[in-house]
């Protein structure tokens, strides 16, 4: 957990045999992106199993928060590795689909061990 921006952003990560979980929760904005850009790049970088990106409790704050997650998954794609959204808030799933990227989006197939912070 770190403050950032004067916001507490939580980065929670779980990494089983066969996918790594990746939990966000404050709100991404201008001022949180920054402070958090090297934390998920080094998750994205890290590994080759699938990377599942939960948002469930993130908000996207503004154009930075939501260019944040679609440099994520170019990076992953970059390194070959899959990246999933498997939850999040009904606005981040409208834009999502609406820049196109509805293909990032998936359903949770199991649920995944306990989750650590970073």
């Amino acid at each position: 957990m770190a403050i950032v921006g004067g916001q507490i952003m939580t980065v929670l990560e779980s990494i089983e045999p066969d996918v790594h979980h990746v939990v966000l929760r404050g709100r991404l904005d201008l001022r949180s992106v920054p402070d958090l850009r090297m934390t998920v790049h080094r998750i994205v970088g890290d590994g080759t199993t699938p990377l599942h990106l939960d948002l469930a409790e993130a908000q996207i704050g503004d154009t930075t928060g939501f260019g944040f997650l679609v440099e994520c998954a170019r990076r992953a794609a970059r390194r070959g590795r899959v990246l999933r959204v498997v939850a999040a808030e009904d606005r981040t799933v409208r834009l999502l689909r609406r820049a196109r990227l509805g293909h990032l989006l998936a359903m949770p197939e199991q649920t995944v061990g306990t989750l650590t912070a970073l």
